[in-house]
């Protein structure tokens, strides 16, 4: 696949489901039913951009590797691997991660994410606040509200409804109490 970063957030997200299918079904050209199709294949893809995930959820789908050198396009002896696979797999062999190595994945992709702009917006005028540190106890409307202020342009395309979601995926603290949800954050600015 080329260029992987040209799909969008919505495209990327059909994307990860296709990938985790375990028996995709899909409606050929000038079909009427849709049939199953076995799984027997992933996929390679290249992208000119480094920030291309969208999901960390899914991130663990993904083995991201930067090129340094010349790609050796020599030919594979494929009957030889295929031989090597087939051996391993009857021997036992494991072909699936551990939690573990998911997580080393997933840490390894870390500076592969695309960063939603708000998030950009947010880490310029505040930051989470350390356990016993002195903080502002703010909720997500009025959190929005400031940055709107700040950058308008930038959060144009933010919904203020979601913001509270935003904030709990940056792990930022949510304290619940009688007059809703506040976060504890410390201002920058």
């Amino acid at each position: 696949m080329d260029e992987f970063d040209k799909f969008t957030p919505r495209k990327m997200a059909l994307l990860k489901n296709l990938m985790q299918v375990v028996n995709p079904c899909v409606r050929k050209a000038h079909q009427k039913n849709y049939r199953p199709l076995p799984r027997v294949a992933s996929f390679i893809a290249t992208s000119n951009q480094k920030e291309l995930l969208t999901d960390p959820t899914g991130s663990r789908r993904f083995l991201c590797v930067e090129i340094e050198n010349k790609i050796d396009c020599s030919p594979l002896d494929y009957r030889q691997l295929y031989a090597q696979l087939k051996a391993e797999l009857l021997a036992g062999e494991r072909y699936w991660f551990t939690s573990e190595e998911e997580a080393e994945i997933m840490a390894a992709n870390e500076s592969y994410y695309k960063h939603p702009v708000e998030e950009d917006v947010f880490r310029t005028y505040f930051r989470p606040a350390e356990y016993g540190e002195k903080a502002l106890m703010l909720s997500a409307a009025e959190i929005f509200q400031r940055l709107k202020k700040h950058n308008p342009a930038a959060m144009r395309s933010v919904s203020a409804g979601n913001f509270g979601k935003f904030l709990s995926s940056l792990g930022i603290e949510r304290k619940h109490t009688e007059s809703g949800n506040y976060y504890r954050v410390v201002a920058l600015v």
